[in-house]
């Protein structure tokens, strides 16, 4: 009888075999790690519009979050940047940011200020002086921009007129604010519908504006978190500028919110700590 030998292996062939084999491993591990390290996509509205427009009134129930703003205003060839830190308290509609701002505009670097639905309140940052109050109803655009800022608030009344009069919002990709994915719409929308659909006070902030800025189409980015919540909103306001200047300022205005739900402390001044209305 003859006993079938076993084939003799190369031992160069298992080496290539062990080497092949842990290759494809590694890859196979790194293309999980590639896979779990990417961002979640947050799923895309199928009509823009409507969530564009629900945003404002899901992100109202936010209850606190920290804010982020920027601001640039150019005019005359001129760029003035302004920015900002600060909380809100959405359940109590006030807010309170620390706004750095150019010298030529305030001869204080910073200013803390506060804001409610219709007053705003500011002061030097670091004195213990009496606040100054503005009334938002007799500045030209309602302190839709005035103060260096758009308010959180009034930027959420803002998407109730996205794709009005004419206007469009369509879907820009997915992308991450503050390491928390978003989904990114682009389009304009329209003071005066605005203005119609939002509540008191914002409704009179923004009728004001459409009434003062110099085009009532306002093109805008949004980005939505998985919830539909606002986390980013930017803006692109045109103004008439100031005399004796002529023409335009365009105004870019930025407002961030992070660190949604965890608790902050903000209060308004104190009558005895205000100035009177002058």
């Amino acid at each position: 009888m003859v006993t079938a030998r076993a084939p003799r292996t190369n031992p160069r062939t298992k080496t290539s075999a062990r080497a092949g084999l842990a290759a494809a491993a590694l890859a196979a591990g790194l293309a999980a790690s590639s896979c779990s390290a990417s961002p979640a996509t947050v799923s895309v509205a199928a009509d823009p519009v409507a969530a564009v427009r629900a945003a404002g009134t899901a992100s109202m129930r936010i209850g606190t979050a920290q804010v982020a703003t920027s601001v640039t205003m150019t005019a005359a060839g001129k760029t003035d940047q302004f920015s900002g830190t600060g909380a809100f308290d959405f359940d109590r509609q006030l807010g309170s940011i620390t706004l750095t701002v150019p010298p030529e505009v305030n001869p204080h670097s910073t200013l803390d200020e506060v804001i409610t639905p219709t007053v705003l309140y500011m002061r030097p940052s670091g004195q213990k002086g009496k606040w100054i109050q503005v009334d938002a109803a007799k500045l030209a655009d309602g302190d839709l921009i005035s103060a260096g800022y758009t308010s959180p608030i009034l930027a959420f009344a803002l998407l109730r007129g996205a794709g009005a009069a004419g206007g469009s919002v369509s879907y820009a990709g997915q992308d991450t604010v503050y390491n928390v994915p978003v989904a990114h719409y682009a389009g304009t929308l329209d003071l005066t519908a605005a203005a119609a659909a939002a509540p008191a006070p914002e409704n009179a902030a923004l009728a004001a504006a459409a009434r003062s800025f110099t085009a009532k189409s306002v093109p805008f980015d949004v980005y939505l978190d998985a919830r539909g919540r606002v986390l980013r909103f930017v803006a692109h306001f045109q103004y008439p500028a100031p005399a004796p200047q002529k023409g335009t300022v365009a105004i870019v205005s930025s407002t961030d919110l992070y660190a949604l739900g965890k608790p902050v402390t903000v209060t308004a001044p104190a009558a005895a700590d205000v100035l009177p209305a002058g």
